[in-house]
């Protein structure tokens, strides 16, 4: 298959590993940043700010100017944090993009101020062009490890994920191909909320069998969710469901493991993100989670808790207390 020009938008640690990624597979690469100081370190180093250590080849173009990044481009990938999603798309709209690129969103999260996802925002704004969404238990570290890691692309149009299933698919990192963007979507911000929920878990210092309850009982909340969505229960139990829940709660190191780690700990949200020095998308996410189980009527204690302690900056082991003592539910799951 010929290379492919692509432009990804965000150099952040997922935008700059699918950077390094797609380099490595001899597509020409373009990588935009909105950020001057971002762009001066790339230049300089070519070496990613995160994941550290990853070096960019010569190969790459690294630019501050979005009209610049996109020129003469196939493929545009967006990996800018999910609160800056809209804002990116509105510029590419008055770009006068080109109806013959296809975008992939590699943002996992809803919108905080009208709850919406990348897919919503790009029908609406860019209704013309193609649009695929990927999402997987891919850790950016991990991928950068070359281990064997699976990934999934959804959409609508069977044709635009098959090209690019082709383009990224690597024999380190093989894309498996889903229709349902609702489901692959919702799963992968819903999970980081969970994630949040399994590093405190860690953080209080308990054992495997409790993260696994978290799991299990955080995988029912998100499908209750996600299927009033219009989800289909399948997805979730494939990479981007139960696969992604079980990465981000696992590792250590997942942003959202991490918030939810250091908050047991005693340390206040505003520190744990200042020293990440990146975007856990759980942290805002939990409201848009809370808001559509309260839409649909949805029972969600864990998410319940992440936003207590979370956004309304409650104790942690107060919320514990309150989670443990809730009255029992009748049946194991109800939807």
């Amino acid at each position: 298959m010929s290379k492919t020009k692509i432009s990804i938008l965000g150099a952040g640690s997922w935008g700059g590993t699918l950077t390094w990624l797609l380099s490595n597979q001899g597509h020409k690469v373009t990588l935009w940043t909105f950020s001057k100081e971002e762009y001066r370190v790339l230049s300089n180093t070519r070496a990613l700010l995160r994941p550290k250590k990853v070096l960019l080849g010569r190969n790459i173009q690294i630019t501050t100017n979005l009209k610049a990044a996109i020129t003469n481009t196939g493929v545009i990938i967006i990996a800018v944090p999910t609160n800056a999603f809209k804002s990116l798309i509105l510029k590419l709209k008055h770009l006068n993009l080109s109806k013959k690129i296809i975008l992939l969103s590699a943002t996992k999260g809803i919108t905080t101020n009208d709850y919406t996802r990348p897919s919503q925002i790009l029908k609406k704004y860019l209704p013309k062009n193609k649009f695929a969404i990927l999402s997987g238990p891919n850790i950016a570290l991990d991928v950068i490890s070359k281990a064997p890691i699976i990934s999934v692309i959804a959409s609508g149009d069977i044709k635009t994920a098959g090209f690019l299933q082709k383009i990224i698919s690597s024999k380190f990192f093989r894309i498996y191909i889903n229709r349902d963007v609702n489901g692959v979507e919702i799963a992968g911000a819903l999970k980081n909320v969970i994630a949040i929920a399994a590093g405190m878990s860690d953080g209080f210092g308990f054992n495997i069998s409790t993260k696994a309850a978290l799991i299990s009982r955080g995988l029912i909340e998100i499908s209750k969710i996600a299927i009033k969505e219009g989800a289909s229960a399948k997805t979730l139990l494939g990479a981007a469901g139960i696969g992604d829940l079980i990465a981000t709660c696992c590792s250590k190191n997942s942003r959202n493991y991490k918030v939810g780690y250091e908050l047991a700990r005693g340390k206040k949200l505003k520190d744990i993100l200042k020293k990440l020095g990146q975007t856990a998308e759980g942290t805002e996410t939990v409201k848009a989670m809370v808001s559509l189980a309260k839409k649909y009527k949805i029972n969600t204690p864990i998410a319940n808790a992440v936003y207590k302690i979370a956004v309304k900056n409650k104790n942690p082991k107060t919320v514990l207390e309150e989670l443990l003592n809730r009255p029992m539910a009748k049946y194991e799951i109800e939807f």
